[in-house]
C-alpha cells in the first residue's frame, strides 16, 4: 500500500518555543543568495568522489510554478494559517510581519522553485538510519559538523542559508547516492506555533516541520512534485528552495559569488557552475572575470596570480603537517589589492589576509596542501569561515597563536624578498625618509607642525619621514683635510682652477663660514675644508628607504646614498603622531651589503664605509619587540 506523504511539526514537549529570529537564520540575513550559492558549492566539493578525476559540478535554475504543486500544499498553507492566528494576538511587530508576508505569498497562485543540483559527488549517505553522517546530518543535526582535514565541516551553520531565500522557509531535499538508495524529504525551519489555539501549551510546536514519512519524520523514496520539475538519473543531491526571493538578478549575485568564492577550484578544474544555462568551468573562467569584473576586482586579481609568467611561488613544510604554497605576483604598474587569498585544498575561498605590506604593490594566493594541515588550522575558523582565531583551537590555542604568527610572518617575508628584487622605480617612494647631512646639523633639526608627512607601511613598521616643504637644510662635508683658496700665500691641494666652494678655518676658534674661494694669509693649524660641487649646501635626500622587520626585535634597513662615504653613522629614531622624533636604542648591527665596519654606537649605527649609487643594507636589533614608526637618518663624519 503507498504510503501518504504528510507535513509534521512535532511538539516541543512543554519545551523551549521556537521565535521568528532564529540564529542561525538570521546569520545569512543581508547576503541571502550569495550566501546560498557559497554554502552549497562548499557541500557539493565536500561530497566529491575521493580518487576520481571527475570535476563536480552544480547547476542553479529557477522554475515558476503553480502555488497548488508545492509537495503538501494544502496542509503548510493551515500551518502558516495557524503561525500567524496565534502570534498575531502577541506584542512582536516583527514576528507578525514574516508570518503576514509568508501567509500572503503562499496564497499566490504561483511561486518561484529554484533548484541546486550537483553531480559527480557521493550524494547523501543514511538517508533511512540512525547516522550523524549524510542525510540526517543536514536535515536533523544541529552544531554537529562531522567533516574534518580538507572538508570545510558537514552541513553546519551554512545549512540554515536556502530557507533564507523563501518566503516561507521550506526547503526540499533530495538524493540518489553511492549505495542507489534514493530519498526525498521536505523541510521548514519556520516558528513554533500550536497545533491546537484552544490548547497551545499541549500541542506547541519546535518549529521545525518535515514533508515525508510522519513516522520518525523519515525521507520517501520520491516526491512526485519534484520528479516533475527534474528527474534526477546520475548520483548527487538536489536542493529545492519553494517561495524563492531573491528577485530578478539572482543569477548575476549567483555568478559573482561563485568567482569570487570558488575561483581556485574552477582554475584547477575540481569545480563547474550553471547558472541558467550559463556555464562557468576554466575553459571560461577568463571570460567571466573580464565581464564581471568590477563586481569582483578580487578574483579578477588573483586570477592574475594565477595566469601570469612573473608570479613567483614559495613552498615550504609546515612543522611536518603538509606543505604552504604561495603565489604571489608583484607588479607596480597595477593597483593591485595588496590581499593574500587563503584557500581550503579543494579550492573555496576562506579569507582574505591583509595587512602585510602597504608600499609593495601585489596580490597573493596561499594554498595549504595536506589533510593535517588543514585540520589545524581549521579548528581555528569563525563559524562563517572568514578569519582564524587562535582561542578558538579546541586542543592547544598557545601552539594555534604560535602557528598563526608563524605563518603571517613567512608571508610578509616572501613579499618584502619580491618588493627587495624589484626595480628602483617600483619602490621608490618620493621624499621618503632619511637624509645625509654634516653632523653638527642634527641639533638644528626639529619637527614643526606644519611640515607634511609622508607615511607608508611595511609589514608592522611604518615609515614616517620629517617632510617638508623646504627643501632640508644643512651640508654634504667632504673630508677633513689641508688645502688652499686662490690666494698663493696659502699651502695645500684645492684644485687646479680653485673653483669648489671652502669653508675657510683660520685655526684655534676662528673659523670663516663664507663658503667661496676666499683670499687672506693662513695662520698656524689653518685649513680648507671643501664642499663637493655635486653637494653644495643642501641635504640630500637617501633614496629607496625601507625598514623591514624581520623577526621579534630585528629589523633590515636599506636605503641608497648619493655618493661614498668614508665614515660616519646611521641614526634610527621613531616618530611620534606630533611630528617630534626620539633616538632608539640599538642592542646589535651588522651589515649585509654596501657598508664596511657597521657596528653599534652610543649614537645607533657607526660604519668605516658606505657605497653610493648603490643599495646600502644592514640589521639592527632594538633593545624591545614594540612596532615603531621609524626614520632614518645618515651623518657623514668630517
Amino acid at each position: 500500500m503507498q504510503m501518504t506523504n504528510e507535513w509534521n511539526f512535532p511538539h516541543n514537549g512543554f519545551g523551549q518555543v521556537r521565535g521568528v529570529s532564529d540564529a542561525g537564520i538570521e546569520t545569512f540575513t543581508g547576503t541571502e543568495i550569495q550566501s546560498l550559492a557559497r554554502e552549497i558549492c562548499q557541500n557539493s566539493l565536500d561530497a566529491a568522489v575521493e580518487g576520481k578525476n571527475a570535476t563536480v559540478r552544480v547547476e542553479f535554475e529557477q522554475y515558476r510554478i503553480s502555488s497548488s504543486d508545492i509537495p503538501g500544499y494544502e496542509q503548510y498553507a493551515s500551518k502558516i494559517k495557524k503561525a500567524y492566528d496565534y502570534w498575531s494576538k502577541k506584542n512582536s511587530e516583527k514576528t507578525i510581519k514574516v508570518l503576514a508576508k509568508a501567509l500572503n505569498s503562499i496564497k499566490q497562485q504561483t511561486t518561484i522553485v529554484l533548484r541546486v543540483s550537483d553531480f559527480n559527488t557521493t550524494g547523501l549517505s543514511h538517508p533511512y538510519e540512525d547516522s550523524d553522517e549524510g542525510w540526517n546530518a543536514l536535515t536533523k543535526l544541529d552544531g554537529g559538523a562531522t567533516k574534518t582535514g580538507d572538508k570545510a565541516g558537514a552541513f553546519g551553520i551554512g545549512k540554515n542559508a536556502p530557507f533564507t531565500n523563501s518566503n516561507y522557509r521550506l526547503v526540499f531535499y533530495r538524493t540518489l547516492n553511492e549505495a542507489q538508495e534514493t530519498a526525498a524529504q521536505g523541510m521548514s525551519r519556520f516558528i513554533s506555533f500550536p497545533e491546537d489555539l484552544n490548547d497551545s501549551m499541549n500541542t506547541m510546536t519546535t518549529g521545525i516541520g518535515y514533508y515525508g514519512n510522519p513516522q520518525g519524520n523519515l525521507p520517501v523514496n520520491s516526491i512526485n512534485e519534484l520528479e516533475q520539475l527534474c528527474k534526477r538519473t546520475e548520483i548527487g543531491t538536489d536542493v529545492f528552495v519553494y517561495g524563492f526571493n531573491a528577485g530578478t538578478d539572482w543569477d548575476r549575485n549567483v555568478i559573482n559569488e561563485v568567482l569570487e568564492n570558488f575561483l581556485m577550484a574552477i582554475h584547477k578544474n575540481l569545480l563547474s557552475v550553471t547558472v541558467a544555462n550559463r556555464k562557468i568551468d576554466s575553459s571560461t573562467l577568463s571570460r567571466y572575470l573580464n565581464s564581471y569584473n568590477a563586481k569582483i576586482k578580487n578574483a579578477y586579481w588573483y586570477y592574475q596570480v594565477l595566469t601570469r609568467p612573473e608570479t613567483k611561488v614559495f613552498t615550504r613544510d609546515f612543522h611536518g603537517l603538509g606543505t604552504l604554497k604561495l603565489s604571489i605576483l608583484v607588479d607596480s604598474s597595477e593597483k593591485l589589492n595588496k590581499k593574500i587569498l587563503i584557500t581550503r585544498s579543494s579550492g573555496m575561498k576562506l579569507f582574505a589576509l591583509g595587512n602585510m605590506s602597504r608600499i609593495i604593490s601585489f596580490s597573493g594566493i596561499l594554498e595549504m596542501e595536506g589533510k593535517e594541515l588543514n585540520e589545524f588550522f581549521r579548528e581555528m575558523e569563525t563559524p562563517a569561515h572568514d578569519k582564524w582565531l587562535p582561542s578558538r583551537h579546541s586542543t592547544n590555542v598557545s601552539l594555534a597563536k604560535e602557528y598563526n604568527n608563524e605563518l603571517r610572518n613567512w608571508i610578509r617575508d616572501c613579499i618584502q624578498t619580491l618588493g627587495e628584487h624589484s626595480s628602483d622605480d617600483e619602490i621608490e617612494v618620493e621624499g621618503l625618509a632619511g637624509v645625509l647631512q654634516r653632523e653638527s646639523d642634527k641639533a638644528t633639526q626639529s619637527g614643526d607642525d606644519d611640515k607634511e608627512s609622508l607615511q607608508d607601511t611595511i609589514g608592522s613598521i611604518t615609515i614616517q619621514p620629517r617632510a617638508s616643504k623646504n627643501k632640508p637644510k644643512g651640508l654634504f662635508y667632504g673630508s677633513e683635510g689641508n688645502g688652499k683658496s686662490k690666494n698663493t700665500d696659502t699651502e695645500g691641494i684645492v684644485g687646479a682652477d680653485g673653483n669648489d666652494p671652502t669653508t675657510r678655518n683660520l685655526g684655534g676658534t676662528r673659523h670663516r663660514s663664507k663658503k667661496d674661494t676666499h683670499k687672506g694669509k693662513a695662520t698656524t693649524g689653518g685649513h680648507d675644508t671643501v664642499h663637493k660641487r655635486y653637494g653644495g649646501d643642501i641635504n640630500q635626500e637617501l633614496k629607496n628607504v625601507r625598514v623591514i622587520k624581520t623577526s621579534r626585535n630585528t629589523y633590515r634597513v636599506s636605503f641608497i646614498l648619493p655618493r661614498d662615504i668614508c665614515a660616519g653613522h646611521v641614526e634610527i629614531v621613531t616618530v611620534g603622531e606630533n611630528g617630534k622624533s626620539n633616538r632608539l636604542a640599538i642592542y646589535s648591527a651588522s651589515g649585509l651589503m654596501g657598508c664596511i665596519g657597521v657596528k653599534k654606537s652610543s649614537e645607533g649605527v657607526s660604519f668605516s664605509s658606505m657605497k653610493g649609487n648603490e643599495k646600502v643594507q644592514f640589521e639592527i636589533a632594538l633593545l624591545d619587540n614594540r612596532d615603531y614608526a621609524m626614520e632614518v637618518n645618515v651623518y657623514e663624519h668630517n
